[in-house]
């Protein structure tokens, strides 16, 4: 059984039942990896908010994604659950998610993420605090491709997807839209890691190479059923004080059908992109997304 690590503020019965010893917390190679939670403070009774999944990348944990102000802050100031699970160790110690053959099973064992992940955010779907229509999933990195894994595999139960320093599956791999959802890839145009012209993660033969971050984007607004030969509306954010000026491109694709697909470049920023500004925007791309109601007939 997977354990749920709570995070206060929570109601007293609550962390009764969710609060595990600090002692028990380190996953062992025979135990499942624990989910870290942060409720969402002063609900009131029947009141249902947005869920917020946070993936880390390879070697972070839910722990660190939770400590992290900026996401905190996002998920506090939108009064979003945000529940971050913890991958499998590899055998380096590192924790990762199987998100295909580019990222990154360096061990190549036999784990279903894909199945485990659709089972912890189908539960917290069907929770009373949580509102189905506005789902939302942040990856970075190696969570990054496993959120845009989840955005083929969940489309219908997903409202939208943010990647950050990932990538999205290759061309010819299977992934239609069946349901209406909103992707966004946010990546730095000097990233050493996940490159952001495409290649292989760390440069390793061991691993498939992944699409770059327009073509991830790319495919996404075909799948959408976005305009094929409009240009993006093109808008620029100044997200990180660290870099000159506005450093951040918002590419939007025009007349999607099943949704939205946005590539964010970040103009000189590297694999880690984290700043408060960052989480700020994304929290907004988030919001103005909620999973459309079903049409009514005419």
């Amino acid at each position: 059984m997977t354990s749920i690590i709570a995070t206060a503020p929570l109601a007293a019965g609550l962390a009764l039942l969710w609060c595990a010893p600090a002692t028990a917390q380190a996953q062992t190679q025979t135990q499942d990896p624990a989910v870290h939670v942060l409720p969402v403070a002063n609900r009131t009774p029947g009141e249902r908010r947005p869920l917020l999944i946070f993936l880390h990348g390879l070697g972070g944990s839910g722990a660190e994604a939770l400590a992290d102000p900026g996401l905190r802050g996002l998920a506090e100031r939108t009064r979003m659950t945000l529940i971050a699970p913890d991958g499998d160790l590899d055998r380096q110690g590192r924790r990762f998610w199987n998100a295909g053959r580019a990222c990154c099973n360096f061990d190549g064992r036999a784990v279903d993420h894909l199945g485990r992940l659709e089972t912890l955010i189908d539960h917290w779907r069907q929770r009373p605090e949580i509102d189905p229509a506005r789902v939302y999933v942040i990856g970075f990195s190696n969570g990054g491709f496993m959120a845009h894994r989840l955005a083929c595999w969940m489309d219908d139960r997903l409202a939208a997807v943010v990647s950050v320093g990932g990538a999205g599956r290759e061309h010819d791999e299977a992934c239609a839209a069946v349901s209406s959802i909103a992707v966004a890839e946010v990546h730095g145009d000097a990233d050493p890691i996940v490159r952001y012209e495409g290649g292989r993660v760390f440069g390793s033969r061991a691993l498939d190479e992944h699409p770059s971050a327009p073509q991830t984007i790319a495919d996404w607004a075909e799948r959408l059923g976005c305009l094929p030969n409009a240009k993006p509306k093109i808008t620029t954010l100044d997200l990180d004080g660290s870099l000159p000026g506005a450093e951040t491109t918002v590419e939007s694709h025009a007349g999607c059908v099943h949704g939205s697909a946005e590539l964010w470049t970040v103009h000189g920023g590297g694999h880690r992109l984290a700043t408060p500004e960052l989480y700020a925007q994304i929290g907004t791309f988030l919001l103005n997304h909620p999973k459309p109601g079903p049409k009514k007939r005419k």
